[in-house]
Order: C-alpha cells, then sequence, then structure tokens
C-alpha cells in the first residue's frame, strides 16, 4: 500500500452504530450530549434495557442507513441481569452475520461484545480494534445494502 493510500485509508472514520446494554459497560462519561463517543466521534451509542432486546431487523437498518457497522455490547457472558439476554443477542448476531455473508456483506460489520460495568478501558480497546478493522475493509458502500440498491437502481436509469 503506498503511503498516500494509507494516509486516506487513516483519514477516513467508519460511521459505526452501537447498541449497549443498560446494565453492560458504563458509557456516561464516555459520550457526548448527542451519544457520540468523545474518543471515537463517528461511533454513536444507544442505550437498551437489555441486549436480548434488541430486534436484528435494527442492526440491518443501521447498516442500510449508512452505518459502515453495528455492534452489541452485553453483559459478560454467564452474568446477565436480565438473564440469558446476552446468549441470545449473540445467537441472533451470529445468524445475521451468515445472512449478511450470502448478500456479500463483510462479517466483520456486525459484532457482539460482552462487557461489565466498570469493564470501560477493554471497551474502548475494542472499538479502537473494530475501527482499525473497518479502515482495513474500507466502506461498506459496495454491499451494506444489495438489495436496495438494486430497488433503487432502475428508477435511477430512467
Amino acid at each position: 500500500m503506498s503511503s498516500a493510500s494509507g494516509a486516506s485509508a487513516q483519514a477516513w472514520s467508519p460511521k459505526v452504530v452501537g447498541f449497549v446494554c443498560d446494565w453492560a459497560v458504563a458509557t456516561g462519561d464516555l459520550t457526548d450530549e448527542r451519544g457520540r463517543l468523545t474518543s471515537h466521534p463517528s461511533v454513536v451509542l444507544i442505550r437498551v434495557p437489555c441486549s436480548g432486546f434488541i430486534r436484528p431487523a435494527w442492526l440491518e437498518d443501521a447498516l442500510k442507513a449508512g452505518a459502515d457497522a453495528v455492534f452489541v455490547v452485553g453483559c459478560p457472558y454467564g452474568d446477565c441481569l436480565n438473564r440469558e439476554g446476552n446468549y441470545l443477542m449473540r445467537e441472533r448476531v451470529d445468524q445475521l452475520q451468515r445472512r449478511l455473508q450470502r448478500r456479500k456483506v463483510e462479517p466483520e460489520r456486525l459484532s457482539m461484545l460482552a462487557h461489565g460495568l466498570h469493564d470501560r478501558e477493554a471497551f474502548l480497546g475494542e472499538i479502537a480494534a473494530l475501527l482499525e478493522r473497518l479502515r482495513q475493509i474500507g466502506p461498506a458502500s459496495k454491499g451494506a445494502a444489495p438489495a436496495r440498491r438494486a430497488a433503487a437502481a432502475p428508477a435511477e436509469g430512467s
């Protein structure tokens, strides 16, 4: 990779949406008033009562709306306040990754994380690693919503 393309890859900030369980990592002082991580402003967090509450369609909708990646943060496995929400969500994420892969969307664009209330540093480390992986694979414009683009194509050609 040339230094020019490496510099442009570093300049691009992937747009990421994260759904975070209220009982998982505490993010109050990590975000601004709009829910963006102060250390990574291209990452928007949405708090939910439990990771098991999230519907897979919400994750797909975020990708279709232009997010380069989506992640879910639940409680540590075996320590879910709502019994098994994090296990439920992990299974849903696995299924959705396989479905997206069949549509030629990189499964790395969707992930499930598990962190406790005080795991802030580990959480931020995982977000930094996710952003770096996304910089390596590039923007989602070539596969995030193939069905939507296919439906829009005839209208563009008319």
